[in-house]
């Protein structure tokens, strides 16, 4: 068996010993930027009624040419 990967990889002894600066940990980040949703809200909500308003017709125009057509296919 061969154990080369079973064995942790190669890191050299100071970047193993390396321990971050608490102090930097702590302050805050110089580089912060705003989460992209509030610098780019979506238009999600912007389309949605429309787009639900245009199901319901759909549904309503469809329920009316299936009933128009069934009441042509009795009558005849």
């Amino acid at each position: 068996m061969n154990n080369k990967y079973l064995q942790p990889p190669y890191r050299p002894k100071e970047e193993a010993d390396h321990q971050p600066d608490p102090v930097k940990e702590e302050g805050p980040d110089d580089h912060y930027l705003p989460p992209r949703k509030t610098v780019h809200p979506t238009e999600k909500e912007k389309w949605l009624p429309y787009f639900y308003r245009s199901l319901l017709w759909i549904f309503i125009l469809l329920v009316a040419g299936l009933s128009v057509w069934g009441w042509k296919l009795v009558m005849l």
